[in-house]
């Protein structure tokens, strides 16, 4: 093949596969790139790994061999809008070139040998000590030094044969990659996605407003997490972009271990709550990866990476028109940043720097153009809908014909199976009432053993108090109980009992004298029948009743089933065992009102039961009130 016959476009790519491999025969680099096209990536990996990468599943109108694929959409020939960024991602690698260094085997070689082994071995402390760092996630302060000891800093070179650092790596699943590399970020930097720290229970809320919140780590002021990346090859992440029913903006990171800014840009950018809550709040794609991997060397290669960190906005943008293509919209790299990221007020790669780009710049320019791609796709697929509803309808009248004498068939024959099965439910419906009358019924008959038993517990409890709780009253002149108090209480019945207190008398004495008044009267009620040991083998005394209380779970007004109150001002007077007469104030000469008090368990489990009762009965009402009828308590509570 003539190297004066070819092309500029193929001289260009001749020259640049001769800089990959550093020099080399041309016979030979021309017959490889006519096997692929004239693909320079494709050429270098039949090269470097002797079996080409898998071409393009969509067309490239900067090679020959795509030509013929001019109505698919543009993926990776992206449009740069930049006037400077013009024709960078077409696959050819015009700028940053790697040369292949060939095996020697010269006795130079063979000399130095032994002194990179020796080399190798000085290097296995600091290995350690750097894995030891890493795993406590302490920043590096040196560069990382491989067993193999290629250290350029010293400017040695043993003419070893060797892999481009830069270059690609083993072929590996990609998504497979993209973990990994995402994992070891947030082990180095202890944090993690957004989405993951949502999932776990945290509050990412504040980092998604691009605002602080709580802390993650001890001793930080906000919460810091990492992006959502995007978990999958660059190609995959590509193709997502161009899709218009996505049309969103795509934020490229790629990053070199063995670049000395790469740590800090991880510590401050990645993990910047306002940059990190910018690219969440518009919905950014975002996708990064290590230049070790094959996937990343790729992504660098095409978006010509230079200087690492390296991180690069692209989204869908109007294309110029030109006579090769028709198509109104291509990806588009919107801006490239590489380099430091301190100082943290102008470095490319800050925080600060790329926050401010984004929001003065580049969301104000790109935003309307992709709402518009959305609401046009979305108009697209609405009528789309439409016609496909259109072509069902006309389907759905024609079948309706062929149905018409079908259906009057199968309606009489669901006529008869509707009835039948009402039938079957009427009597579903009348063995349910049946069920739940039955367990009103129950439930009813259960409430009120349950009062009763109550009832006949308290009234022992009341006896037993009348007789052991209330003293008698003082005598005059009696010393020891103090100054004479005259209570007088009114009853809810209407009754006026008056009674005399010491003033060393326990508040419990009055609250017994009140709830003696609800014994009935009769021979079997005599106080001289009344028990002398209290109720259930208790001990005597207010130890006694206290213990009571706390084994059935009701204290104060619930044990007692009313409260006392100062009249006039009304001022509730509630029990405390151990508190004495003279200690309630206002209390002597005056009058206390009895408010009965109802269980509110009791009452709702009441209710319950008579609504679900009266329901089940045919013609009742649900407007009944559940409060009313016989069911009240014995007393009724007097109004002021």
């Amino acid at each position: 093949m003539d190297r004066n016959a070819l092309s500029p476009f193929q001289q260009e790519a001749l020259s640049q596969l001769q800089a990959l491999t550093n020099g080399g025969d041309a016979e030979v680099a021309m017959s490889v790139l006519d096997s692929v096209g004239w693909d320079v990536q494709r050429a270098a990996d039949i090269v470097f790994d002797g079996k080409p990468s898998a071409p393009l599943s969509f067309s490239q109108t900067n090679t020959p061999a795509s030509s013929t694929a001019e109505g698919s959409r543009h993926v990776e020939d992206f449009d740069v809008d930049d006037s400077e960024q013009a024709g960078l991602l077409d696959g050819r690698p015009t700028g940053r070139q790697f040369d292949r260094v060939t095996p020697s085997t010269s006795a130079l070689a063979l000399l130095y040998r032994p002194i990179r082994f020796i080399l190798a071995l000085l290097a296995v402390p600091y290995t350690i000590i750097r894995a030891i760092l890493r795993a406590l996630r302490i920043p590096l302060p040196l560069p990382a030094v491989s067993p193999a000891f290629s250290i350029t800093g010293l400017g040695l070179n043993f003419g070893l044969p060797h892999r481009p650092s830069v270059g690609p790596a083993p072929v590996r699943d990609a998504k497979v990659a993209a973990e990994r590399w995402v994992q070891a970020l947030e082990e180095e930097t202890g944090c993690v996605s957004i989405s993951r720290a949502q999932a776990s229970g945290g509050d990412a809320s504040g980092v998604a407003s691009g605002s602080s919140s709580v802390t993650r780590r001890t001793g930080e002021a906000q919460t810091r997490v990492l992006p959502d990346f995007y978990l999958g090859s660059y190609e995959n992440f590509v193709r997502t972009l161009a899709k218009e029913t996505e049309a969103k903006v795509g934020c490229v990171i790629i990053l070199s271990e063995e670049h000395d800014d790469t740590p800090e840009f991880k510590r401050s950018t990645l993990t910047d709550p306002e940059f990190v809550g910018l690219m969440k709040e518009n919905d950014f794609l975002v996708w990064g990866g290590d230049i070790r991997d094959r996937d990343a060397w790729s992504a660098a290669q095409k978006l010509q990476a230079t200087t690492y960190p390296f991180v690069a906005f692209i989204a869908l943008q109007s294309r110029r028109m030109n006579a090769q293509s028709s198509q109104s919209s291509v990806l588009t790299i919107l801006s490239r940043h590489q380099g430091p990221s301190i100082p943290a007020s102008s470095a490319p790669t800050s925080a600060h720097t790329l926050v401010a780009h984004l929001k003065e710049t580049l969301i104000p320019r790109v935003s309307p153009y992709l709402s518009g791609i959305r609401r046009q796709a979305a108009d697209r697929e609405t009528a789309r809908l439409a016609e496909q509803r259109a072509r069902e309808r006309e389907r759905a009248i024609r079948a309706e014909q062929d149905r018409a004498f079908e259906e009057s068939a199968r309606r009489d024959k669901e006529r008869i199976e509707r009835k039948i099965a009402e039938e079957k439910e009427e009597q579903r419906a009348a063995l349910r009432q049946a069920e739940e009358e039955q367990r009103a019924l129950e439930e009813q008959q259960r409430l009120e053993a349950e009062k009763a038993a109550w009832e006949a517990k308290r009234m022992e409890w009341r006896r037993w108090g009348r007789r052991t709780l209330l003293p008698r009253e003082p005598r005059p002149g009696e010393q020891g109980r103090g100054k004479t108090v005259r209570v007088g209480v009114r009853m809810p019945n209407g009754k006026r009992p008056v009674r005399f207190f010491g003033e060393n008398d326990s508040l419990t004495a009055v609250y017994a004298f009140v709830d003696a008044q609800f014994i009935p009267e009769g021979k079997e009620y005599t106080s001289e029948s009344d028990p002398t040991v209290a109720p259930g083998g208790e001990e005597q005394g207010e130890i006694g009743l206290l213990h009571a209380m706390e084994k059935v779970g009701k204290k104060n007004g619930h044990w007692w089933g009313f409260k006392l109150a100062m009249a006039y001002p009304r001022r509730e007077i509630h029990w405390e065992p151990g508190k004495k007469v003279g200690e309630v104030e206002g209390l002597s000469g005056g009058q206390l009102v009895v408010e009965m008090f109802e269980d509110p368990s009791t009452s709702r489990s009441k209710s319950r039961s008579r609504s679900s009762l009266e329901s089940s009965r045919p013609g009742s009402s649900s407007a009944t009130s559940p409060t009313s009828g016989g069911d009240s308590d014995e007393y009724e509570t007097e109004s002021d």
